[in-house]
């Protein structure tokens, strides 16, 4: 039998919900972790230059795009680990891990040469060609991680199955405190050393690329602090085979329903660039600020996936823990809302001292409280769905959702109506709001009857016996 410290699926809504709680914090704790690190990026570039922050800005939307897919092949891990698992057959989920590492090697340099493909476009969309050297140069930093990052991905979801999430956590930290150490050095150069009361050295300002390069010590970080823990697993002789293309087969779609959500907020942040650097600033501290709310979501949708798995592997019914799931996970954003509703100065003022891009950013906030309870609910359906090995309908949905009905309404607010970043904002809430209402259905219909387990060589998609 498989060695997890998780209590098997439990017919105890009480008992589910502690089970779910445990597995949801740490995971949460380990997201926030990972958002902290652009925060405090966000922060030091932010006090240094608005022009820089502008740049990275944009790179990081270029780089989310490029990575969802990535990281929707570690997350094909989910279903084939965490049902294994409980199923009892860990030997079935390490073979998935060695599986999903070799998909994300393939994966990296493509990946990385994508992104910088991309800078090509932002003069034709409108950006200001003084933005896109240091677009490029952060993208330079940050390629050296790129791999890593993808690594920790797969080692975090491989411990999560087995209900370990500590490595993860202390991993998480440890990146926090590099990240930040050499993001003030390299950024801000011997400026930073007299600010620190420290002898100068001569240490030059590298900006963008600097911000970069600390990105990608921070993800090695990340993957050194989860390798040990998860070899640890590891079956002796590892005899079981999982190929490959199962793993693409799962996580294709996983990475297409990351990249068509993702790819919205990255052509967002790529558009606001026409809005000129104040704006493009002002939208990645909010985003910043949204995404470390999220984080708490994301982590929820983590431990559902991995309880929904468990109650699929086991023979259990599944829909007690995705419900849950949505619970905590709207509660959570619940919160990060009420937040934003309320202090939403406060907040921006943490990042910058320019006035004018403290009045748009306090203006994104506002709707970024709205659209909170929307993300939350559709990211833990969709982690739910995930866990069952349902990974087409989400990726359909977000077609649907953020291209056919968010991002026009976005062209529509914020230009033809002239509502400025505020439109692109509430026209992307619209697209979030319409996939939470799609997921939410698919969820309650999958999980009405018993659903039969995603094997190794399965299509990709979760089925009712």
């Amino acid at each position: 039998m498989s060695r997890t410290s998780l209590a098997p699926p439990s017919a105890d809504p009480g008992a589910e919900l502690r089970t779910l709680a445990r597995l949801a914090l740490p995971i949460t704790l380990a997201q926030l972790g990972l958002v902290s690190m652009g925060l405090v990026d966000t922060a030091i570039i932010g006090r240094a230059s608005v022009q820089d922050l502008a740049a990275i800005g944009i790179a990081r939307s270029i780089i989310f795009a490029v990575t969802s897919f990535g990281m929707g092949i570690a997350f094909a891990l989910e279903p084939l680990a965490s049902q294994a698992i409980g199923a009892g057959q860990p030997a079935q989920a390490w073979a998935a891990l060695r599986s999903t590492l070799r998909a994300c090697a393939l994966l990296s340099l493509p990946s990385v040469a994508l992104s910088f493909a991309a800078t090509l476009l932002l003069e034709p969309i409108g950006v200001e060609a003084a933005l896109i050297p240091g677009v490029r140069a952060y993208l330079l930093g940050h390629a050296p991680g790129f791999f890593p990052f993808l690594a920790h991905l797969a080692y975090r979801t491989f411990l999560q199955a087995h209900g370990e999430t500590r490595p993860a956590l202390v991993a998480s930290i440890a990146a926090n405190v590099v990240n930040a150490a050499l993001c003030g050095l390299l950024v801000r150069g011997d400026d930073m050393l007299a600010w620190l009361h420290l002898p100068q050295i001569g240490l030059p300002r590298l900006g963008a690329l600097g911000a970069g390069l600390a990105t990608s010590a921070g993800s090695l970080v990340l993957a050194a602090g989860v390798v040990r823990a998860a070899r640890r697993r590891r079956p002796a002789p590892p005899r079981e085979r999982v190929a490959t293309g199962a793993v693409f087969r799962l996580g294709v779609p996983i990475g297409l329903h990351l990249l068509v959500g993702s790819g919205a907020f990255a052509v967002l942040g790529m558009i606001v660039g026409r809005l000129g650097a104040p704006t493009v600033s002002a939208h990645q501290i909010a985003l910043g600020l949204a995404s470390f709310t999220f984080m708490g979501a994301l982590g929820v949708a983590g431990a559902t996936s991995v309880r929904v798995g468990h109650a699929i592997g086991a023979g259990a019914p599944p829909r007690r823990s995705a419900l849950l799931g949505l619970a905590v996970g709207t509660s959570v954003m619940a919160c990060g809302a009420l937040l934003f509703a309320l202090a939403p100065r406060g907040l921006v003022g943490l990042f910058t001292s320019d006035a004018e891009v403290q009045s748009i950013g306090v203006q994104l906030l506002y709707v970024a409280a709205l659209f909170q309870l929307f993300d939350g609910v559709q990211v833990v359906a969709a982690g739910a769905l995930r866990g069952a090995g349902d990974v087409r309908f989400p990726f359909l949905a977000n077609i649907a959702s953020h291209w056919l009905v968010g991002f026009p309404l976005t062209l529509l607010f914020g230009f033809t109506l002239s509502l400025g970043a505020k439109g692109l904002w509430w026209g992307l809430t619209t697209g979030l709001v319409t996939n939470s209402v799609l997921l939410v259905v698919r969820l309650l219909r999958l999980t009405g009857g018993k659903v039969v387990r995603v094997g190794a060589g399965a299509a990709g998609a979760a089925r009712v016996a």
